[in-house]
């Protein structure tokens, strides 16, 4: 496939609690979930019928893998993905306040 558009830049794993409006010091429990905006992007792209890839490295690992396996699954070209074997794939806490602001951990 020839994209029409390239993203690139961070690709992560967001925990994000399973009781929306809880701070991350009271989640009872979290779900894992692909986050990064231009992983975002490179799916709503994909999803809007622009042939999109992501660029980008993560790390070799079980979380690299399965963002791999989440883009393609949407219609994302990986082919420009790497691994690293000296990287770990990046995680982030991430939770929306009752007051609506995001926080991060």
């Amino acid at each position: 496939m020839m994209a029409q558009a390239i993203c690139l830049g961070e690709l992560l794993i967001d925990f994000v609690p399973t009781v929306t409006g809880t701070g991350l010091t009271d989640a009872p429990a979290f779900i894992k979930a692909p986050g990064g905006a231009p992983g975002n992007v490179a799916v709503g792209l994909a999803r809007l019928g622009v042939q999109s890839a992501f660029m980008g490295k993560v790390g070799d690992d079980a979380f690299g893998h399965f963002l791999a396996d989440t883009l393609t699954q949407a219609g994302v070209d990986v082919g420009p993905l790497r691994f690293s074997s000296e990287a770990r794939t990046a995680l982030a806490f991430v939770s929306l306040r009752a007051d609506g602001e995001r926080e991060f951990m």
